[in-house]
């Protein structure tokens, strides 16, 4: 009966969905699936769905229920409530996140001032998530990522140019 979003804001990759899933398998399901009342949209766990759907022995022992705590709110509130959540943990795509402000603002519920109290965003943060300057205001291109951050699908000797980051805290 759970539906996912068509606009979440997060993604997992296949080694962090395999953690999860070895996760939920030695340790259960933590925290409830939150859905939306009316149209059992998730709101949050839609990787807790996809772990279960990935394992047989995650789907055999959530075949017949899962914990949810449902939510009787509008669409636009279910899209907070989900960068609220997701933000708050770090894990938030951030053209994803983009695309449900500007669906969000574009509702004309909230005014900016508001969505940015909401989101808690400075006026520059919520206009570049409006503009689609995103992702070259953070000048993605110009950045040096660790070698974990090499995609697979990168061009052959990408990772010669890589600088490793020290960690701030000497301890680690």
């Amino acid at each position: 009966m759970l539906k996912p979003a068509t606009w979440r804001a997060n993604y997992i990759l296949k080694p962090d969905l395999k953690v999860l899933i070895s996760s939920i398998e030695k340790y259960g399901l933590l925290s409830p699936i939150i859905v939306q009342k009316k149209s059992n949209v998730i709101i949050d766990g839609h990787q807790r769905v996809i772990a279960i759907s990935q394992s047989k022995a995650l789907t055999k022992q959530y075949s017949k229920s899962i914990t949810c705590i449902e939510l009787d709110i509008s669409d636009l509130d279910a899209m907070i409530l989900h960068v609220q959540i997701n933000r708050g943990r770090g894990s938030v795509v951030a053209k994803r996140m983009s695309d449900i402000v500007k669906k969000i603002h574009q509702s004309r519920v909230y005014s900016m001032d508001e969505l940015d109290e909401i989101f808690n965003m400075t006026v520059q943060e919520s206009d570049m998530m409006l503009d689609g300057s995103l992702v070259k205001m953070r000048k993605v291109k110009e950045h040096a990522y660790s070698s974990a951050w090499v995609p697979i699908e990168a061009p052959a000797k990408s990772s010669d140019k890589i600088v490793l980051e020290k960690p701030p805290n000497q301890d680690r």
